[in-house]
């Protein structure tokens, strides 16, 4: 030990357990904070109007819609990386092209049950996956009645009138609101669940950088 001590070993062990546990603490805050941006961008779109903005209300679901099913796949990202850094994988290899599979792959064998867990996170995702794919790619987030409110905001009183016959601005606001819920909010809570039990997962790995602090 004290051969060790004078030659410096003990210390750079010290060093790496502090950097690992800096490393892995880092990964669960990154998967906090895309939690916190995911529920942000819902509670925007629970909200029925924006006032004091330059833009009009469907810009505002708009925008805040793409931010949610944007940020939705990187709690997916992030988790592959906290597992890829609690087990020790290759750092580039985790976070290039192709990473998530190299990390799920190695999972599989030694890590079970962290791999199943992911399984299930990316399995949560895959409704909305198809959605978030066109606004990453392709086109803005839109469905029939934000197009309604979109078209009540454009220029044409008589328009707008004629739609009012039907259904009043609030309550094809209030539909477009409740639309979105319905598709985006209960997601949020399975995630939650599911980064739970993949931190769970590695406990043991966990208690024991606790234990040699």
């Amino acid at each position: 030990m004290l051969d060790a001590h004078k030659s410096g070993k003990e210390n750079a062990n010290v060093s790496e357990m502090q950097k690992y546990a800096h490393d892995v603490f880092s990964r669960v805050s990154e998967i906090d904070n895309a939690f916190k941006t995911l529920n942000m961008s819902l509670e925007y779109l629970n909200k029925r109007d924006f006032k004091d903005s330059n833009y009009e209300l469907s810009e505002h679901y708009s925008f805040h819609a793409e931010n949610f099913l944007l940020r939705l796949t990187s709690v997916v990202d992030r988790c592959h990386l906290l597992a890829g850094t609690t087990v020790l994988l290759d750092k580039s290899k985790m976070e290039r092209a192709g990473g998530n599979r190299y990390v799920l792959d190695l999972l599989k064998k030694d890590y079970p049950q962290a791999a199943e867990t992911i399984k299930k996170l990316n399995d949560s995702v895959s409704q909305l996956r198809c959605s978030r794919n066109k606004v990453a790619h392709q086109e803005g987030y839109s469905n029939k009645n934000l197009i309604v409110i979109q078209a009540m905001e454009g220029p044409s009183d008589e328009f707008s009138s004629e739609i009012e016959k039907v259904m009043s601005m609030e309550n094809i606001k209030k539909i477009v609101r409740e639309d979105i819920a319905s598709n985006f909010q209960p997601i949020v809570p399975v995630m939650n669940n599911l980064v739970t039990n993949l931190i769970n997962s590695f406990a043991v790995i966990y208690k024991s950088i606790v234990k040699d602090r």
